[in-house]
C-alpha cells in the first residue's frame, strides 16, 4: 500500500501529466469539427475549459509534491510547447490557455514546501474531481467514435484517434481508481498499454504527413513495424522498449519543429505532435523508474 507522501507525489506527477493531455484531446476534437458539428465542438470546448480548471489546481497543488526527476522529463512540457500552442491557435482558431504552460516552468520539487505533505485530503479531492470529470469525456468520446464508424458523422480525426484518446481516457481512470485505493500496481501493465500507443503514434503520424514527404513516411512506418513487433513480444527486454521509445520521442519532436518551421509538409498541428512527444517522454519516465 502506498504512504501519504508517495500517494502524494504520483497522484500530482500523474495528474499534471494526463489532465494536460485530455484538455488537447478536448483541443484536438473541438478544432476537427466542421460546420454541421457545431454542437459537437461546443461540448469539447466544454471539456477543454474543465479541464483546463484541473489542469491548474494540479499546477498548484503540485509544487513541493512532485519530483525533480519528473520535472526534467519532457512529459509536462516540452522546449516547443508555448510555440506550438501559439501556432496551432493561429492556424484553427481554437482557443488555448498558455498561460498554464508558462505556469508550469514554475513548479517547485518536492522537499521545497513545507505544506506539502498536508495536502493528502486535497489531493484526494483532486483524483476524484478527475475521477467524474475523464468518466464523462470518455462517454462523450466513445460516442465520437461510434458515430464516425457507423457514417453519422464526419470530422477531421480518424476514427482510429478517437478510439485511441478512449483508451487513454480509461487508463487515466484505471490509474486514479487505484491511487484512491493506494494500490502499489495502480498503474497496471502499462508497457503494453504504451507500446501498442507508441505503434498508434507512428501510424498516425505516416497517414499524416503529405504523400510527397517520402523520408518521413518511411520513417514513421519503421517506427511502427518496430512498435508493432514490441506489442507482439511476450518477452521484450524493457531496454529494448526504452530504446526505442526514445528514438520515437526524437522524431516527434524534430517534426515539431519542422511544422513550427514550415519544413516538413502534413495534415498535423504542432501541438499534435508535441503531444505525443510529451507521451512518448512519460513511458520514458516509467520505463526509468
Amino acid at each position: 500500500m502506498l504512504n501519504d507522501e508517495e500517494y502524494t507525489r504520483l497522484s500530482m506527477e500523474n495528474n499534471l501529466f494526463w489532465t494536460r493531455i485530455m484538455r488537447e484531446h478536448a483541443v484536438f476534437i473541438e478544432s476537427s469539427m466542421p460546420p454541421p458539428q457545431r454542437q459537437l465542438a461546443m461540448q469539447a470546448n466544454r471539456f477543454k475549459r474543465q479541464f483546463d480548471r484541473l489542469l491548474s489546481e494540479s499546477i498548484r497543488l503540485a509544487t513541493g509534491s512532485v519530483s525533480d526527476r519528473s520535472l526534467q522529463s519532457g512529459q509536462y512540457f516540452t522546449k516547443a510547447t508555448e510555440a506550438a500552442e501559439q501556432a496551432t491557435q493561429q492556424f484553427t482558431g481554437t482557443a488555448i490557455n498558455s498561460n498554464l504552460t508558462k505556469m508550469e516552468y514554475h513548479i517547485q520539487p518536492a522537499g521545497s514546501s513545507p505544506q506539502a505533505l498536508q495536502r493528502t485530503q486535497e489531493v484526494s479531492r483532486l483524483n476524484q474531481s478527475a475521477l467524474d470529470l475523464v468518466n464523462t469525456f470518455a462517454r462523450f468520446k466513445s460516442e465520437l467514435y461510434n458515430r464516425q464508424t457507423s457514417c453519422k458523422m464526419f470530422t477531421f480525426l480518424y476514427a482510429s484517434i478517437y478510439e485511441h484518446v478512449f483508451h487513454e481516457a480509461k487508463k487515466y481512470l484505471e490509474i486514479l481508481t487505484g491511487l484512491q485505493k493506494k494500490d502499489e500496481n495502480y498503474n497496471g501493465d502499462y508497457q503494453s498499454f504504451w507500446n501498442q500507443h507508441m505503434a498508434d503514434h507512428a501510424k498516425v503520424m505516416r497517414g499524416l504527413f503529405d504523400p510527397t514527404e517520402t523520408e518521413h513516411f518511411n520513417a514513421a512506418d519503421s517506427f511502427a513495424k518496430t512498435f508493432d513487433t514490441l506489442v507482439r513480444s511476450r518477452s521484450a527486454a524493457k531496454e529494448e522498449e526504452l530504446e526505442a521509445t526514445k528514438a520515437l520521442s526524437g522524431f516527434k519532436s524534430d517534426t515539431t519543429r519542422e511544422i513550427i518551421e514550415c519544413r516538413v509538409k502534413s495534415l498535423m498541428s504542432p501541438l499534435f505532435t508535441d503531444h505525443i512527444t510529451r507521451e512518448a517522454n512519460y513511458y520514458i519516465y516509467l520505463l526509468q523508474s
